[in-house]
């Protein structure tokens, strides 16, 4: 991996979640969609622009390495680039938490949803003032299938 990177601005929840399974900076796994996108949207810094440097609360985001696009020179992204590289880690981050917690979202399981959002936000490096905003995330998911038909909520509530 090279020793440039990107500067992304995420919501706090999930820089906590990147940052605690693929450190600081961020360096997605070789041969990843995520890495693919960064090196698909990594441009020549322009000319008179200065290298970017990070701002309040951005998360740094490793180039990989590549022999079409070394980092060295191709180290630039602009702003929809870095849109297209926070959609592909708002998707793992998703599938991840959906496919950790919904096996255990179910009527025979004897945990409540919540519990299982702060547990699962503790083991993935979340801070617990963020459970409620990961819990929201989770809801929303079931809801857009709900729309379509597909219920995936429970069919009663633990007393």
């Amino acid at each position: 991996m090279s020793k440039f990177v990107i500067y992304l601005n995420l919501p706090l929840y999930k820089a906590e979640w990147l940052t605690h399974h693929l450190g600081n900076p961020v360096v997605f796994p070789a041969g990843s969609p995520q890495n693919a996108t960064i090196r698909t949207f990594t441009l020549l810094l322009p000319k008179g622009m200065e290298p970017e440097t990070p701002g309040e609360g951005d998360v740094a985001i490793a180039i990989p390495d590549s022999k079409a696009k070394p980092p060295e020179r191709f180290h630039y992204m602009g702003h929809r680039g870095k849109e297209a590289v926070k959609e592909a880690i708002d998707d793992l981050f998703r599938r991840s938490l959906w496919n950790d917690i919904s096996p255990l979202d179910t009527d025979e399981y004897p945990v409540g949803l919540n519990k299982l959002i702060a547990a699962w936000c503790e083991m993935h490096g979340i801070g617990l003032d963020r459970v409620e905003t990961v819990r929201q995330c989770y809801a929303r998911i079931r809801a857009a299938f709900a729309k379509t038909g597909i219920n995936l909520r429970k069919s009663s509530r633990k007393k």
